[in-house]
């Protein structure tokens, strides 16, 4: 097993409210969906803010990415802030942390951050550990630009 973290973080500005910017994005299914590969996502029905993600499988050679794992969600309309972690025991194939902040930006619309941890459990041999390192590391960031690409297009139209 090789165990990879990525941590990643953006701030874009977008034309919505903050209201309709934290309407989306504490709608798990809603804005999760945004996220590129995803092959399904469902409440999960073992943990009470639970969500179970399924992504489509990603090779390159020898190595062979399907992640599937848990993350509860907590949303808190006051602060306008989204947050995930993974349940305790661990999450699955990787372990999410995270959270969007949400703030009315000073021109009109809306400032969001988004900060995540990721720790991918993949099932590979140390002879190829620095390989799958390399790739999973791209792989995840680059899924992640382009989530948040995808959230600043909808929250923009």
């Amino acid at each position: 097993m090789v165990e990879v973290e990525v941590t990643f973080s953006n701030t874009v500005q977008v034309k919505a409210s903050p209201e309709e910017a934290y309407e989306l994005l504490a709608d798990v299914k809603r804005s999760g969906l945004h996220f590129p590969d995803v092959e399904s996502l469902e409440p999960s029905p073992r943990h009470t803010g639970g969500w179970r993600w399924k992504m489509k499988e990603k090779g390159l050679g020898p190595i062979s990415l399907k992640i599937q794992y848990d993350a509860i969600y907590e949303a808190d309309g006051d602060a306008k802030i989204v947050s995930w972690r993974p349940p305790s025991g661990g999450g699955g194939d990787m372990d999410s942390y995270g959270s969007w902040t949400i703030r009315p930006s000073q021109g009109g619309g809306t400032e969001l951050t988004f900060d995540a941890r990721t720790v991918a459990h993949v099932r590979a041999s140390r002879l190829v550990a620095k390989m799958v390192e390399v790739v999973a590391r791209e792989e995840l960031s680059k899924l992640k630009r382009r989530y948040v690409d995808a959230i600043k297009e909808t929250l923009d139209a």
